[in-house]
């Protein structure tokens, strides 16, 4: 007569065991079967698992990262307990980056954030890191190579003390990869603003190379622009299937939409709707590779996520600002004030880097990024 099976096991073999518990319906209904049963956490927190969960369930907004630290999401907030659990795992100061100096945050995708830190020499060509603060690892880019750099003439100060803009792209194929089970990669997209061009450079993680973006002239991407700017023209940064989107304009003259084409590595203008205001808007991903352009006459967008547009709401901008962030699904027109993520010294109109978003999911649910 066989023997039952000893405590914390199942009669099952882990691949059903698997198939049965990606079904559940929700994400606190993993951490609830995590918690529940040895089994069913061994197998929910295993790498391939948690690639075939994270392309089922979306991640969440958890929190931003600013100039004053790490800030979660708190209550009434559904995410709020993911959020102070990544708080209290994660290290969002950084401090496992090599030292001395300040790394800056520049953007962050997945739970994987991108930092820079000048020599004290040059703020153009700075040195990049691409890091997991929840599970401390980090890489360093190799230096843009010399004949690149050498197309790059006269950079505009981007924010407060940077000549450079330096974000992350999605890996190619990211969703057949995390359904097949295949490492993370990524990719790093450096930009600077010349005074009468853009260049950008692509990292890929995969290749370990840079490459350059075929670069444009400010009057061919606007006509109505000077062929000579002074001031950074490109604002409110967006993504979808494939593509970045910009607002390019130069008071007083009229804006316009580009577009860098992750494919085609490549600038070019894209008309906008008639009756747009470029001014404040997020491109949204509508499903089937359709693309919606989302506009407010007032209030900040600070980004999109989760099929939800993030706002900054200030009010009463003349005295005492009260600054909120504000949840707003872009097809139902929902909306749902998000505590805790902005620091109450922050101010809209502060020459700080802006608040970058920390979408991902909670830690026991979370794959490394790097």
């Amino acid at each position: 007569m066989a023997s039952p099976p000893a405590a914390g096991e199942l009669p099952f073999t882990h691949d059903i065991l698997a198939d049965i518990l990606i079904r559940l319906p929700s994400l606190a209904d993993f951490g609830r079967a995590c918690a529940s049963c040895p089994a069913f956490r061994r197998v929910i927190t295993g790498h391939s698992f948690l690639r075939r969960l994270h392309v089922l369930h979306p991640p969440s907004i958890l929190g931003t990262r600013t100039f004053f630290g790490f800030h979660p999401a708190e209550l009434p907030n559904p995410a709020a307990p993911a959020a102070r659990a990544l708080a209290e795992a994660a290290d969002f100061d950084l401090s496992f980056l090599p030292r001395p100096g300040f790394w800056m945050v520049r953007d962050e995708r997945g739970g994987c954030f991108v930092a820079d830190r000048d020599e004290g020499t040059d703020d153009t060509f700075t040195t990049i890191a691409v890091c997991d603060p929840l599970f401390r690892r980090y890489v360093l880019l190799p230096p843009i190579p010399g004949d690149l750099a050498a197309t790059v003439q006269q950079p505009l100060i981007v924010n407060a003390e940077r000549r450079c803009d330096v974000f992350l792209a999605p890996s190619d194929d990211e969703e057949r990869e995390a359904a097949a089970g295949a490492p993370e990669s990524f990719k790093v997209i450096w930009m600077a603003h010349c005074p009468t061009k853009l260049v950008a450079f692509v990292f890929s993680s995969t290749s370990w190379q840079w490459r350059a973006v075929a670069p444009a002239r400010w009057r061919d991407l606007n006509p109505f622009m000077p062929s000579v700017t002074q001031y950074m023209p490109l604002h409110y940064r967006n993504y979808a299937y494939g593509c970045f989107y910009w607002s390019l304009s130069e008071f007083p003259y009229p804006p316009n939409l580009i577009v860098l084409d992750m494919d085609k590595m490549e600038f070019y203008r894209a008309n906008p709707p008639p009756n747009h205001k470029l001014a404040k808007f997020a491109i949204v991903e509508l499903g089937e590779n359709r693309v919606g352009m989302f506009m407010l006459a007032s209030n900040n967008i600070e980004g999109v996520a989760d099929g939800k547009v993030l706002l900054v709401v200030t009010q009463d901008v003349r005295s005492a600002p009260e600054v909120r962030c504000v949840s707003l699904d872009f097809k139902t027109l929902q909306r749902q004030e998000i505590q805790g993520m902005i620091h109450p010294d922050f101010r809209p109109l502060t020459p700080l880097p802006l608040p970058v978003l920390y979408i991902g999911y909670p830690p026991s649910l979370s794959l490394p990024t790097i």
